[in-house]
């Protein structure tokens, strides 16, 4: 039968004997999802008549996704906005964290937001890209954990906050969330170096949150220090959320409140519905979804992190990340792609003696192609490149099933199309 993946702007097929084919997994899509009328039907509630009332005259901050993100700004802004004219004032800022600041994709963002508040006859209004490395920085002190709390200044003027937050399993934050908005989004590499060097403690993984509705899946030390660094910035003000559960670009479920508990709710629906209990098979093949969940290396790899359950060790993988952007932006070069060529007991005992923004990746890449047999990758990537980091090229992903099944008839292969948005737990 045929096997159809997501892979940069377009997609590929695959053949797969059904008798082989243990499971297909993708994320949710309600097959009659339409985002216009999801986006109004969440702000028919009273949360959004009280946050209209009490922003009026107000400085409101909205702080957006960067362009790596595919939260569906389009069908959400312009609906906004028209209720927001009331505010004294209001700001823009995509919130890049650690990612480049002005890409051309990042500017149109902007651009597209800029539009929007133009047409909703917004004239009071400032605009802006977060800059880690630029930018003038404010010191708001330190967490519990140590991490150093410095926050774009662009911010501090705000008397409430607006999060646009597409919320999905995060690997090590427990989900995307408002939270990580503010940090990493809108602060300094060194805090963010500092809360992601506790990406290598156990509890940093998906489906664990402080916010979570269940107690027993609450302790998360990097996301409890994030969101304690939020605290610290936006000290008493409010923070409002617009939550949205997408897949490919349409709203399955959207939600409007305060901020923490719109995104709990939110974390019981992507747990009800995008979360897989599995039997691990000896083969899986792994599509992160298509742009922008593969359009680096160092983005796609999330991908793998979260299905890494599904495949026993000693088993194989087929990636298909199509990486048109190659390993990962220019900053990540020498703490991933080059910390990768290492050896593995190198990659690991470098990251844990002397942590640095960006090795949580090639550390948690280490331990998987450790325990696996081969991890293939079908991507734009040149061969040379792709060998010299411990995988092995796939220039024809059926070869390699059909090598699977030439040597082993009964095999079973899993297969997840859309890996970015789904969590995978072993039975």
């Amino acid at each position: 039968m045929k096997v159809d993946l997501n892979y940069g702007y377009t997609s590929i097929s695959l053949n797969i004997p059904e008798k082989n084919l243990a499971r297909m997994i993708e994320p949710w899509k309600q097959p009659e999802a339409r985002n216009a009328e999801v986006v109004a039907s969440a702000l028919q509630c009273d949360e959004w008549e009280t946050f209209c009332r009490r922003s009026a005259g107000k400085r409101l901050c909205v702080l957006l996704p960067d362009s790596s993100r595919d939260t569906p700004l389009k069908d959400i802004v312009p609906r906004l906005l028209p209720a927001l004219r009331t505010c004294g004032r209001v700001d823009f800022i995509v919130c890049t964290g650690t990612h480049q600041a002005q890409t051309p994709s990042n500017i149109a963002v902007l651009e597209n937001v800029k539009v929007a508040a133009e047409r909703a006859g917004l004239h009071k209004c400032r605009f802006h890209i977060h800059d880690g490395e630029q930018d003038r920085l404010i010191d708001a002190g330190a967490t519990a954990q140590g991490t150093r709390v410095f926050y774009n200044s662009f911010i501090e003027e705000a008397d409430v906050f607006l999060v646009l937050s597409d919320v999905k399993v995060h690997y090590f934050a427990g989900y995307s969330n408002a939270i990580k908005y503010f940090v990493p989004g809108i602060c300094g590499f060194e805090t963010a170096e500092k809360n992601h060097s506790l990406a290598l403690d156990n509890s940093a993984t998906f489906g664990v949150h402080p916010w979570h509705s269940n107690i027993a899946r609450t302790e998360n030390r990097l996301a409890q220090d994030q969101l304690e660094a939020m605290g610290l910035i936006v000290k008493e003000r409010l923070v409002w959320a617009f939550v949205t559960v997408s897949t490919l670009g349409s709203i399955q479920w959207a939600q409007f409140g305060q901020a923490e508990e719109v995104t709990r709710a939110a974390f019981d629906v992507v747990d009800r519905q995008n979360a897989f209990m599995v039997e691990p098979v000896r083969y899986l093949i792994v599509s992160p979804g298509g742009m922008p969940n593969d359009v680096d290396l160092y983005i796609a790899q999330r991908a793998l992190e979260l299905t890494k359950a599904a495949v026993v060790d000693g088993g194989e993988v087929l990636f298909a990340a199509a990486c048109p952007k190659g390993v990962g932006e220019r900053q990540t070069t020498e703490n991933f792609y080059e910390l990768l060529t290492a050896p593995l007991d190198k990659i690991f005992a470098t990251v844990e003696a002397n942590y640095r923004l960006f090795s949580h990746k090639p550390y948690k890449f280490a331990q998987l192609i450790a325990r696996l047999r081969r991890i293939w990758l079908y991507s734009q990537i040149s061969d040379g490149i792709v060998e010299s980091i411990h995988l092995s090229p796939a220039p024809q992903p059926q070869e390699v099933v059909d090598g699977w099944l030439a040597g082993e008839p009964q095999a079973q292969i899993m297969v997840v199309n859309g890996a970015n948005k789904v969590a995978l737990y072993a039975e």
